[in-house]
């Protein structure tokens, strides 16, 4: 062929081809814009316009720069989205190879985001109201229940007591649906239901939970949101779970949930059982006390009798279910009904009851100048819990306007608990037994006045009665008391409370975003506390006779009758708002013990400042300023001694002092958890000008501590959360570093008054990958310093922790985990620091077709028994070792349906 016709041919198949690599050239670009400013963060999407099927997107950049690319043909629909701007979609038609297309984006819309691309961590704007993730985002098939998700999740933090914050803020709910069943008491939502039905979890910012005060109210509350899967709503479904070890130590645990999301009713009803060291419900109280204090309309909330006698173990930074030997049940009924649009029927109740136990070996040293002695105290504790409790709530809306609210609530809350005790060598059995009763009545009334303005108006009453029989058959106290024929120390506590509050709130929010609040309560709160010593004779002692020390007994009453006005003004300008805040109490006290009475008038004045500043379009900056009286409570006033164990006895100040206190904080944050990169850094520092403060004298086998009122307390601390998604690892990389000091004073007897400073410092570093390959890993390191400095000695303690988390996948239906931790604690100065290691492996194994999950689990591999960690007081210091659950392997099921 001669070279003219290659020539030729060459020519006429570049010219076939040319089409085609104009097509794959073909370019849109452009610049978004809001206000006349760049808007980066945005996402573009470009889809067919026929049946909106996605072709490709992209962000643009700081500069609010983008670029897309195709080789698709014909009628295209492109799309503009952004948190806290209207949706922009436009109709185009590709016909050029460079198709320039500026935008410019209005404020407002609905803000929330129909995909998070967590794996990319790209950037977005900080939404007022919603922001949404997707599940499958964040799921790595070892996921039992809902918290275990949330702790997946960056940004989103879940506690040991599975509480939640997002930043510093705990959420107020979590909801289903749009319905929330529990309140502050989410936790046995999240740690009963099952994530296989879930499809989005929504994060509601500036929550409001009234209707009525919805766009009015001034709110920084958050709460949660679950959605479900379209084909979970509207229909019965639920999950069925058993878990079992076959041989060696028999541990198990079994669950059930039925549930029913319909848009007018719903249901959820779950039983589970377990002695595996697992809590059905981790804090009753957040199911008891309902409402939020910082809500317009909100009185009573946090009121209840105090705890006096309080034997739970002490285990800071460590996984408390490796050492909790329990036996819990749990069964619980709950329902949101809406026989008609305007009436809601709201009703929940549960039993829970629950036997645990724990074991310890606890060796404290005292070493204070004259005042040198240790003791050594074996305990085994068990206890027993019946706790029964319901709760119904009824909603009616005779108006659009209007909403009137009953929320009743009635409690048991029983507990039986046994002690033996090996006290410095010698033997003992103690016992204490709890029989309490609680009723909780709200109505509350709202009217939205106009667009801008509401009223809410509420009335709460509270019966609450928290008896204590304690008991000891074993007598320490001959240096106390005298005497050698006592054989058996008991304690009878009567603890009641009765409140009655009402109060009523006028909000309004002008046009230009101005807010006033105006608020007025009165409450009348009588507690009751009585506590009687008896020491009974042995049985050979020749006068049977019971003897009641007479500074160890108490016939109180406490009456407080207080007023309130409320006022707050936020003034806002575009890129910060300012809100000064008043408080004027007038508060009327009566104590009253043995007929002896003493009576106070007191003028409480709390004012105070605070300020919210977008520095820039990610940055805000948020400060406080305030300054605060209130009354002593009522364990700060017992005028005589009561018991609290087996060595304490404790007595208040009797005196009615009125508590002052000033401070501040200073946060700035960067971004928000959908961002590549987000921060949170504080500080705050506050004085005590008033505060209760100890006098101990320090024995042996008792230490006698009466509250004083002493001067001039400090604290200071800060905090500081970065989270970063780091592109090259695919992964986000978090830092925690905090730290705490308190300055402050007490008295122990034969040293005199003595000056202290604590320091606490925490460091924290871990890696959570987010790789699309089989294998995944979350690995961490945290450090922890405490240290106690008086009269020029130091005593320093430091604890690390240290974990490792590996997922690995094999196609759709296999999974394998394997969690490994270590802890180093602190020892006395003649001890050594040691290590302890936990490993935890599970295969999972899914058959989606039946949807049913079976494991394999093996607790605890270094069938490590038990651990040692050190605490450090300002009296003392003290090694405790705790006994730990074996060794076990488990195989379990879970059908869904």
């Amino acid at each position: 062929m001669s070279g003219k016709k290659i020539k030729h041919r060459i020519g006429w198949l570049f010219l076939c081809l040319l089409p085609i690599f104009g097509q794959a050239q073909v370019a849109i670009h452009g610049k978004v814009s809001a206000k006349g400013e760049p808007l980066g963060g945005v996402r573009i999407d470009l889809r067919f316009a026929d049946d909106s099927r996605m072709l490709t997107y992209t962000f643009s950049d700081g500069q609010g720069n983008y670029r897309l690319q195709t080789t698709q043909r014909g009628k295209f629909i492109l799309q503009f989205k952004s948190l806290g701007s209207e949706p922009l979609s436009l109709a185009i038609a590709q016909t050029q190879a460079d198709t320039l297309i500026d935008v410019q984006m209005r404020p407002g819309g609905v803000q929330r985001l129909q995909e998070v691309i967590v794996h990319a961590k790209q950037p977005y704007r900080n939404g007022r109201d919603t922001l949404e993730l997707a599940v499958s985002s964040f799921l790595q098939g070892d996921e039992r229940n809902v918290e275990d998700l949330l702790r997946k999740i960056p940004g989103i933090n879940v506690g040991s007591d599975g509480s939640i914050k997002i930043g510093k803020k705990e959420v107020e709910k979590v909801m289903v649906e749009g319905d929330d069943f529990f309140e502050k008491g989410y936790r046995l939502l999240t740690q009963n239901m099952s994530v296989q039905s879930l499809e989005k979890i929504q994060i509601l910012q500036r929550y409001s939970s009234n209707k009525q005060l919805k766009g009015i109210e001034n709110s920084d509350k958050v709460a949660l949101n679950l959605q479900l899967k379209a084909d979970s709503k509207n229909q019965w479904l639920g999950s069925v779970g058993l878990q079992g070890s076959p041989t060696g130590p028999k541990y198990y645990q079994a669950s059930a949930n039925l549930m029913n999301f319909g848009k007018r009713n719903k249901y959820y009803l779950l039983a589970s059982g377990n002695n595996n060291g697992y809590d059905a419900v981790s804090s009753i109280n957040h199911l008891i006390q309902s409402g939020s204090t910082n809500e317009p309309g909100q009185i009573g909330v946090d009121v209840s009798t105090p705890i006096l006698i309080d034997n739970t173990p002490n285990l800071p930074n460590f996984d408390y279910r490796r050492t909790n030997f329990n036996n819990d049940k749990l069964i619980s009924l709950n329902t949101i009904l809406n026989p008609i649009a305007a009436f809601k029927i709201k009703w929940l109740g549960f039993a829970n009851p629950t036997k645990k136990s724990f074991y310890r070996n606890t060796v404290q040293e005292y070493n204070l100048e004259d005042i040198q002695f240790t003791t050594n105290e074996n305990y085994e504790f068990a206890r027993k819990i019946d706790n029964y409790f319901t709760k119904v709530e009824l909603q009616y809306e005779p108006s659009p306007h209007t909403s009137l609210k009953y929320t009743g609530t009635l409690g048991s809350l029983n507990s039986n608990e046994l002690g033996t005790l090996i006290f410095n060598n010698i033997a003992s059995l103690e016992t204490t037994k709890n029989k309490g009763y609680l009723t909780n009545h709200n109505l509350s009334y709202s009217y939205k006045l106009s667009e801008r303005k509401a009223l809410v108006s509420s009335v709460r009453f509270i019966n609450q009665q928290s008896p204590v029989d304690y008991s000891i058959n074993q007598y320490y106290y001959q240096d106390l008391f005298g005497s050698n024929s006592v054989s058996e120390v008991q304690q009878h506590i009567d603890n009641n409370l009765r409140y009655l509050g009402a109060t009523t709130h006028y909000v309004s929010r002008q046009q230009n975003g101005n807010f006033f609040e105006l608020g007025l309560s009165s409450t009348y709160q009588q507690q009751e506390l009585n506590t009687l010593l008896r020491l009974l004779s042995g049985p050979k002692a020749e006068n049977k006779t019971v003897v009641y020390p007479p500074k160890f007994a108490n016939e109180m009453t406490l009456r407080l009758f207080q007023t309130n006005i409320i006022s707050k003004y936020t003034v806002k300008h575009r890129s910060w708002e300012i809100t000064p805040r008043l408080q004027l109490g007038i508060a009327n006290s009566w104590l009253i013990n043995f007929e002896k009475q003493k009576h106070k008038n007191s003028l409480q004045l709390s004012p105070g400042l605070s300020g919210k500043w977008a520095i820039h379009r990610k940055g805000r900056l948020e400060t406080d300023l305030f300054f605060q009286q209130q009354n002593s409570k009522l364990t700060d006033l017992i005028p005589n001694y009561y018991t609290t164990g087996v060595r304490n006895f404790i007595k208040g100040m009797d005196n009615m002092a009125t508590l002052s206190s000033s401070g501040g904080t200073l946060q700035y944050t960067y971004g928000n958890m959908s961002d590549r990169f987000f921060t949170n850094l504080w500080i705050g520092h506050q004085i005590l000008f008033d505060y209760i403060g100890t006098e101990s004298d320090l024995n042996p086998n008792f230490n006698l501590v009466q509250q004083r009122l002493l001067k001039d307390k400090t604290l200071t601390y800060g905090k500081a959360e970065l989270n970063y998604f780091v592109k090259s690892l695919n992964g986000n990389l978090k830092l925690d570093v905090g730290f705490n000091t308190v300055d402050y004073e007490n008295v122990v007897v034969g040293l005199g008054l003595r000056k202290i400073r604590t320091n606490r410092y925490d460091y924290g570093l871990s890696f959570r990958s987010s790789w699309k390959s089989c294998f995944n890993m979350y690995t961490g390191y945290s450090l922890q310093t405490n240290s106690y400095r008086m009269e020029g000695e130091t005593n320093t303690l430091t604890n690390s922790q240290a974990f490792l988390n590996l997922f690995l996948r094999f196609g759709d239906n296999l999974q394998f985990s394997l969690k490994n931790e270590s802890y180093r604690f602190g020892a006395m100065p003649q001890q050594k620091n040691q290590t302890y290691y936990f490993s935890d492996f599970s295969v999972f194994y899914e058959l989606k077709r039946y949807k049913t999950r079976f494991d394999i689990t093996a607790k605890n591999i270094f069938n490590t028994r038990s651990f040692r960690n050190a605490m450090l007081t300002d009296v003392s210091r003290s090694t405790t070792e705790y006994r730990l659950l074996p060794r076990y392997i488990s195989f379990g099921i879970d059908y869904n349906f």
